[in-house]
C-alpha cells in the first residue's frame, strides 16, 4: 500500500491520483480487496481512509518478497560489437503505430525511430546473441491487415554504454544474420552516446 508523507494511510483520492486510476476503478478494486480481507476503508472528514489489514500487511510482504527474489534471478548477456549503418527499415517500422504502441505497452516508452545496427565480432558476445533465441521475451504479436502481415517482434530490455531504457529487438522475420542485432530507445542512440559507425558498443541485455 502507498502511504503519503510519512502517513500510515493513504485517501481513496490520492491512491486514484497516484496510479493514474479513475476513482470509479479505484473504487472497484478497493471493494475486491476488502472483500478478501486485505483492507480496511474508514470514512473520515479527509475522505475515505484505506488501511491494510494485518493479513493485508501479510499479503504485501509475501508480494514483495516474490518481487525481490524475481529481481535477484535476473542476469544479463554482455554483447559487444561495432555500429554499421542499416537500410532504414527500422525506422518505417518504428513509425508504424501499431508497432510504437505495443513497445511502449510492454518497455514503457516511445521508440525513436529508427534501430542502432551493431554488429557483433567476438565469440564469446556470438555466443550470448544466439542464447536469446532460447530466452523468454516481450513479445509484439503478428498483426494481419487487409493488404499485409506486420511481424512478430521479440524485444529483450537492454542498456547500451550503459544508457537506458533500451531493448534488443528481434523481428522473427529478418533478413540480418545472427551476427547483426537492432537495439531501439527512447532516444536518438546515434546523437545520445556521439556514436558514428564503427564505433564500439557494449550491450548489456536483461534476461
Amino acid at each position: 500500500m502507498a502511504y503519503s508523507k510519512g502517513k500510515s494511510y493513504v485517501t481513496q483520492s490520492e491512491l486514484a491520483k497516484m496510479l493514474n486510476f479513475s476513482q470509479q476503478s479505484i473504487s472497484r478494486k478497493l471493494k475486491e480487496l476488502e472483500d478478501d480481507k486485505l483492507i480496511v476503508r474508514i470514512i473520515s472528514k479527509e475522505g475515505e481512509i484505506i488501511r491494510l489489514t494485518e493479513e493485508g500487511e501479510r499479503f504485501l510482504s509475501s508480494c514483495l518478497s516474490s518481487l525481490k527474489d524475481a529481481i535477484l534471478s535476473l542476469h544479463s548477456l554482455e554483447i559487444k560489437g561495432n555500429i554499421v549503418s542499416g537500410l532504414g527499415e527500422g525506422k518505417i517500422f518504428l513509425s508504424m503505430d501499431y508497432y510504437k504502441n505495443h513497445i511502449n505497452k510492454v518497455m514503457g516508452f516511445d521508440p525513436y525511430p529508427g534501430t542502432l545496427n551493431i554488429i557483433i565480432y567476438d565469440k564469446l558476445s556470438l555466443e550470448n546473441r544466439l542464447l536469446l533465441d532460447s530466452s523468454p521475451s516481450l513479445i509484439v504479436p503478428e498483426y494481419k491487415q487487409k493488404d499485409r502481415v506486420l511481424g512478430a517482434v521479440r524485444l529483450y530490455p537492454a542498456s547500451i554504454n550503459k544508457l537506458t531504457p533500451a531493448a534488443v529487438v528481434i523481428p522473427l522475420r529478418t533478413i540480418h544474420p545472427k551476427s547483426v542485432i537492432e537495439v531501439i530507445s527512447p532516444f536518438h542512440l546515434r546523437e545520445k552516446l556521439n556514436l558514428k559507425d564503427g564505433n564500439e558498443v557494449t550491450i548489456e541485455v536483461y534476461v
